[in-house]
């Protein structure tokens, strides 16, 4: 397994860090940071945090989706335009935290449209591979549990 590790392991150009501040009933909000902004993205539950995450993927064309994901719109298919610059490095990635909990996601593949990665666990040193973008919201809630359960 590949390792994210907070010092060394993982270099990728599509690394994010997920600060959640706050989780109510299963929904979470916080902040999404990449190296190609200072600024972070703000979420305020989980369908924003996926939609701030595939438009990342889809501008910094990494990792390539296997397959167009479907819509009601007639949207023409856009052509590939520049990757973007990174503005910041990893070790600013990295020391970002969140209020309940900090993640860091790998996404490997993005293969039957969904997600296939690595989920760090930043305050408990914990990794998991993910399968899917359902799975990867599961083993999120399931740390947010634990650190409320407290």
């Amino acid at each position: 397994m590949n390792k994210i590790q907070r010092s060394g392991g993982i270099a990728a150009p599509n690394l994010l860090s997920i600060c959640v501040d706050a989780g109510t009933d299963g929904e979470l909000s916080g902040r999404l940071y990449s190296c190609y902004s200072q600024e972070p993205d703000r979420f305020g539950n989980v369908i924003q945090l996926l939609r701030c995450m595939e438009n990342f993927y889809n501008q910094v064309q990494f990792p390539e989706a296997a397959v167009m994901l479907r819509n009601f719109e007639k949207i023409p298919q856009k052509r590939r335009g520049a990757v973007p610059e990174q503005k910041t490095d990893r070790a600013f990635l990295m020391s970002q935290k969140g209020k309940l909990a900090t993640f860091c996601v790998y996404v490997q593949y993005r293969q039957n449209a969904t997600w296939q990665g690595i989920l760090s666990w930043e305050e408990r040193g914990r990794e998991v591979e993910f399968r899917s973008a359902l799975e990867f919201l599961a083993l999120m809630d399931n740390a947010i549990a634990l650190v409320k359960k407290k």
